[in-house]
């Protein structure tokens, strides 16, 4: 049994105990969570050990039942207008199912914080809050993790503990998994996607990897000791997205027509600056660490969007758009052309 199965288990324990409404048995937790009593009893000794304020109740029969304390954590308060944004910004706003951690533990425990906050503003909200709801819209675009919820645990324990995590993971150009151990610093989303940053004992460097792309995540007893010196948010200055690099490039790219406003107003990172180009374009200017993402951005805008430098990326965009010119080229006939040729 590997160092991360008792860990694992907690998150699945407490949340037994806490919807259980103070039900729960031994007997029962053990049959759900398919362990022996023994083992359910020393879990729950370490958590109240730990702090966390479960219960225990022994009824008439000297039968003892199992429950979580409902007390706050700390005296947070919030005023009506704050309470009222969170519910307007929180996951899932657009409907059932578009919580991007839906069926997690993250994703459940983050809807029933919502709910406790809808809860308290009362009755006297809804009628506003129905209104404006229909005339506020959210990008539907999320990950769905409702399968991964045990690869989100095992990433989640090996970076709290520091522990090595053997993963299953299948690259964009890989047909079959390649398992092999990462030490797990930290997560980041973007665009509705989860991504672990850390480094790779396979490949000896810091990485980023896609959750949505790992079939299996088991922390191992293997601890590793975290670099002091670094920091999600440094690591993340020199990239577009999530994607990080050593050697900072200079990307300037000269936008033309309605792209280039659509450029000025959205800053890429903080290195970003403008310089008016030739016939009114816009040339934007950013220093990176890696060009990969940049790429799609660039070609995104089609002909609207020119690279100047460094002359390695314009060669790599240019060679993108000729293939995709030869592409589109090569068909002798469109679908449409086919169906006139058909008709009698």
């Amino acid at each position: 049994m590997s160092i991360g199965t008792q860990r694992k288990r907690h998150p699945r324990l407490l949340q037994l105990i806490r919807v259980g409404g103070g039900g729960e048995t031994i007997e029962t937790l053990a049959a759900s969570l398919g362990v022996s009593e023994k083992t359910v009893r020393r879990d729950i000794t370490g958590l109240r050990k730990l702090g966390i304020p479960i219960q225990e109740h022994v009824c008439q029969n000297g039968r003892k039942t199992y429950g979580m304390s409902d007390d706050a954590i700390g005296q947070v308060r919030f005023t009506y207008d704050e309470a009222y944004s969170l519910l307007l910004c929180r996951p899932g706003f657009n409907g059932p199912g578009t919580n991007d951690f839906a069926g997690t533990l993250i994703g459940d425990a983050s809807q029933s914080a919502f709910e406790k906050i809808r809860r308290a503003l009362g009755e006297t909200h809804e009628g506003s809050f129905q209104r404006i709801r229909p005339r506020l819209h959210r990008s539907s675009g999320h990950g769905d993790y409702r399968d991964q919820a045990d690869v989100i645990d095992a990433i989640t324990l090996g970076i709290e503990e520091s522990n090595a995590t053997s993963i299953a993971y299948r690259s964009a150009r890989s047909t079959e998994p390649v398992t092999y151990d990462i030490h797990p610093y930290g997560l980041a989303e973007h665009n509705g996607a989860l991504y672990v940053v850390g480094h790779s004992c396979h490949h000896n460097e810091i990485r980023t990897w896609k959750i949505d792309r790992m079939e299996s995540a088991e922390v191992t007893k293997l601890p590793f000791d975290r670099p002091t010196n670094f920091s999600l948010s440094k690591h993340f200055e020199g990239a577009f997205a999530v994607i990080a690099g050593n050697d900072p490039v200079t990307v300037r790219i000269r936008f033309r027509g309605s792209a280039a406003r659509y450029a000025a107003e959205r800053k890429i990172n903080d290195t970003q600056t403008e310089t008016p180009g030739p016939g009114g374009s816009l040339d934007v200017s950013v220093t990176l660490t890696n060009t990969i993402e940049i790429k799609s951005y660039i070609l995104s805008f089609g002909s609207s969007a020119e690279v100047i430098a460094p002359e390695s990326l314009r060669t790599e965009v240019a060679q993108e758009l000729q293939q995709a010119l030869t592409r589109y080229a090569s068909d002798q006939a469109s679908p449409s052309d086919n169906e006139v040729s058909a008709k009698p």
